[in-house]
C-alpha cells in the first residue's frame, strides 16, 4: 500500500465513497420494498370478518342441533333395545323345534301385541333422525366452505382441496374410524330371510334370533350415536371459536383460525360419514321388524293348535267342560300378559331394593 502513488490512494477514496452512496441507494430499495410488501399484505388481510363470524355462528347452530338429534335417537335406540329383549323373553325356551301349548300362548301373545308395530315405528324414527344428522353435516361443511370463500387470496389457496386437507391437517390422535357395518347388515339380513321362510313349526325360533338381533344391533347404533353426538358437540366449540373471531386478533391468530377450519371440517365429515353408516344398518333393522311383523300377522294360531296332538287332545277336553279353542287363546294372551307385567314389576322391585 506504501508503495502505490497517491492518486491511486485518491482514486480508491473516491471509489469508497460511490460504493457507500451505492449501498444506501440499495438500502433504501429494500426499504421500499419492504414498505410495498406490508401494504401489499394490508390489503390482502382486508377479510370480511362479518362473513367468517356468520359461517361460525351458523355452523355452531347446525352442531348444537345435531347434537340435540343424537339424544333423542339415542333415547329411542335405548327404548327398541328394551322392546327386543322383552319379546326375546317371551320366547324363551322355544328352541328345540317342536311346538307345544307353551309355545302356542306364546306365539299368540306376539300376534296379539302390538310391540312389534311399536318397534317398527321406533326404527322408522331412528332412521330419520340418522338421515336428519347427515344433512346437518352437508350443511355445517357447505357453512364453513362459505366462510371460506370471504378470506383473502392469501389463505384460500392454502385451502384448495379442502375435503382431503382436512382429513389430514384437521385430524386429531383419537379420532374413531368410520365403522365397517357390512358383516352387521348381512346378519341382519340372513335372519330376516329366516323369519320369511319359517313355516309354523321354525317360527318361533326365528322369531328368537330375529328378536336378539334387533336388540343387539340397536345398542350397536345407541353407541354410534353416542359418537356422532360427541362430534357434533366438539364442532359447537370450534365454530364458537370462529364466531367469535375478531379483525384485531388476525395477525396474531392466523394459525389458530386455519386450524379451526380444518377442525370443523374433518368434524363435519366424519359425523357425516357415522350418520350414514349407522343410517344403512337402521333400514335393515327396519327391514326385519316389517318382515317379523308381515310373518307374525300371517300365522293362523287356530291351525297351528289344531296341529299340536298335546293341543288336539287339550282342546277335546275343553269341548267336554264347553269350552272353546279360542277361549283358550284369548286366556293364554292374558295369562302371559299379566305374568309379563309381574315379571317386569318383580325386577323393578329387585332392581330398586338393589339400588337401597
Amino acid at each position: 500500500i506504501h508503495s502505490k502513488p497517491i492518486q491511486d490512494m485518491t482514486a480508491a477514496s473516491s471509489a469508497g465513497t460511490s460504493t457507500d452512496r451505492d449501498f444506501g441507494s440499495f438500502v433504501g430499495d429494500v426499504k421500499n420494498s419492504v414498505t410495498g410488501l406490508k401494504d401489499s399484505l394490508q390489503d390482502n388481510l382486508k377479510i370480511d370478518v362479518g362473513g367468517i363470524k356468520s359461517a361460525g355462528s351458523n355452523c355452531h347452530a347446525a352442531a348444537r342441533e345435531t347434537s340435540e338429534i343424537c339424544a333423542q335417537t339415542t333415547s329411542k335406540a335405548s327404548k327398541l333395545v328394551g322392546l327386543g329383549l322383552e319379546m326375546k323373553a317371551a320366547l324363551d325356551g322355544v328352541s328345540d323345534g317342536k311346538i307345544d301349548a307353551q309355545d302356542m300362548a306364546a306365539i299368540a301373545s306376539l300376534v296379539g301385541s302390538d310391540k312389534v308395530g311399536l318397534a317398527l315405528g321406533l326404527a322408522k324414527e331412528m332412521d330419520d333422525l340418522a338421515l336428519s344428522c347427515a344433512r346437518n353435516s352437508v350443511r355445517m361443511i357447505d357453512t364453513i366452505d362459505a366462510g371460506i370463500e370471504t378470506l383473502p387470496d392469501l389463505f384460500e389457496k392454502n385451502l384448495n382441496k379442502r375435503m382431503e386437507n382436512a382429513r389430514q391437517k384437521g385430524a386429531k390422535e383419537g379420532d374413531p374410524d368410520v365403522p365397517n357395518l357390512e358383516a352387521d347388515m348381512r346378519s341382519l339380513e340372513d335372519v330376516a330371510r329366516d323369519v320369511q321362510n319359517a313355516n309354523p313349526i321354525s317360527a318361533a325360533e326365528s322369531f328368537q334370533r330375529a328378536f336378539d338381533g334387533v336388540s343387539t344391533q340397536s345398542r350397536r347404533c345407541e353407541e354410534l350415536f353416542g359418537v356422532i353426538k360427541s362430534f357434533a358437540d366438539d364442532v359447537s366449540g370450534v365454530s364458537s371459536s370462529i364466531e367469535n373471531f375478531k379483525l384485531g386478533q388476525m395477525v396474531g391468530h392466523v394459525r389458530e383460525l386455519i386450524r379451526d377450519i380444518w377442525r370443523c371440517l374433518r368434524l363435519s365429515d366424519l359425523i357425516r360419514a357415522f350418520a350414514e353408516a349407522v343410517e344403512r344398518l337402521i333400514q335393515v333393522i327396519v327391514k326385519l321388524i316389517q318382515a317379523l311383523l308381515s310373518k307374525i300377522q300371517s300365522l293362523d294360531v287356530s291351525s297351528m293348535m289344531a296341529s299340536c296332538s298335546c293341543c288336539t287332545q287339550l282342546e277335546g277336553t275343553l269341548k267336554s267342560f264347553g269350552i272353546k279353542t279360542s277361549d283358550l287363546q284369548k286366556l293364554a294372551v292374558q295369562v302371559l300378559n299379566a305374568f309379563s307385567s309381574s315379571t317386569t314389576s318383580n325386577n323393578n322391585s329387585s332392581n330398586n331394593n338393589r339400588n337401597s
